[in-house]
């Protein structure tokens, strides 16, 4: 065997494969056992002859190549992305827990404090019960709660829509919105008995439909609405006529002026108003009558000739519905208005009354 290191070439023991520090370099950057002289004489020997004309030391540098160092730079390798992904998920729980929930908390009071309800606060609440915001949310909570009953309290009587709106935007939840709705749907159909028209009829019944209020009016409305949609094709020279007659009328009838009252009736009429029918010379008679028990004209008509609606029947008379406003003195002699009213008149092809009778908007009224 060579008296040389493979390696580095310095002389060492005759039974070494290497030299004292090449062998110790072996075995700890490599992590291999380098055997003694006995194992390699015993692999030299069953490998057969050596070739002839070769060295000693050029079969040694042969069987004995320098190693490479890629088994344990793979390991390290391996252990490196173990632990950059170990730290990664480390990380992310940290995060998770953390700053994420910390983010969360902040942005679910945020909501709370815009909407500034109690319905947000408690969702708040129950969503984050151990949340950076608990304290302020049960605080705001109760704050709003007392602010609540002491509004309602000045609103329940209220004929101010828009407020009563705004408090329901305010307290969603709050006990009292049975209450408010049946409010607000009274009110609104004031409204609309005040306006008196097809498009005044058809807002409540989409405001009932959409949920805002219960819509106890609904049917009254879907009725007036009928009468008051001008569905029938309209001949303008028709509807001037009608107007004419229209008015005329009812401005005879305030003013009690019998005679032209009488022009505006055709000679037989078979329904006026409560008195039933007869001749013009009769209905004209007895409101001479009625007039003189009277100085002063107790109630006025105030039609609304722009809203009128007419159809024609199988007559060819025009079927009319008046939107009307009256006036009339109370018991305490105070003059009040009172809108709603819906004339029914029927008149003939001369543009005479045949027929004139009231739907009347609630009970109790002249």
């Amino acid at each position: 065997m060579s008296r040389y290191c493979p390696l580095c070439k310095q002389e060492k023991s005759d039974s070494d494969l290497f030299c004292a520090d090449c062998k110790n370099k072996i075995e700890k950057d490599y992590e291999v056992f380098v055997p003694g002289n006995r194992l390699v004489a015993e692999e030299e020997s069953s490998a057969g002859s050596v070739i002839a004309g070769q060295t000693e030391t050029e079969e040694t540098v042969e069987e004995f190549p320098v190693l490479s160092p890629k088994k344990k730079n793979g390991k390290k390798t391996v252990l490196g992305l173990l632990s950059v992904v170990v730290l990664s998920v480390v990380s992310f729980f940290i995060y998770m827990y953390f700053i994420r929930s910390s983010n969360l908390d902040r942005l679910a009071w945020d909501a709370a404090e815009k909407i500034n309800t109690i319905g947000g606060y408690l969702a708040y609440i129950e969503q984050h019960p151990k949340g950076d915001y608990i304290d302020s949310a049960k605080e705001r909570l109760f704050q709003l709660k007392e602010n609540e009953a002491s509004e309602w309290q000045k609103l329940r009587f209220s004929d101010n829509t828009a407020a009563l709106r705004d408090f329901k935007t305010q307290f969603p939840q709050s006990p009292y919105i049975s209450l408010l709705n049946t409010r607000l749907d009274s009110l609104s159909w004031v409204a609309a008995l005040n306006d008196n028209t097809a498009e005044s009829y058809s807002n409540y019944m989409l405001m009932a439909q959409s949920g805002e209020f219960s819509g106890d009016y609904f049917g009254e409305a879907e009725k007036r609405y009928d009468m008051l949609f001008q569905s029938y094709p309209v001949t303008q020279t028709d509807l001037d006529s009608i107007k004419l007659t229209i008015d005329g009328f009812f401005t005879a009838l305030s003013a009690v002026d019998a005679v032209n009252i009488g022009k505006h009736l055709a000679l037989s009429v078979f329904r006026f108003f409560n008195v039933g029918g007869g001749s013009r010379e009769k209905i004209v008679g007895e409101l001479l009558v009625a007039g003189s028990k009277s100085a002063l004209p107790s109630i006025k008509f105030v039609p609304d000739i722009q809203h009128i609606a007419y159809e024609k029947n199988m007559n060819n008379n025009f079927l009319c519905h008046i939107p009307l406003r009256k006036s009339y003195k109370s018991e305490k002699g105070q003059w009040k208005s009172v809108a709603g009213y819906i004339v029914h008149a029927e008149l003939d092809r001369n543009f005479q009354i045949v027929s004139i009778y009231e739907t009347k908007p609630f009970g109790n009224v002249p």
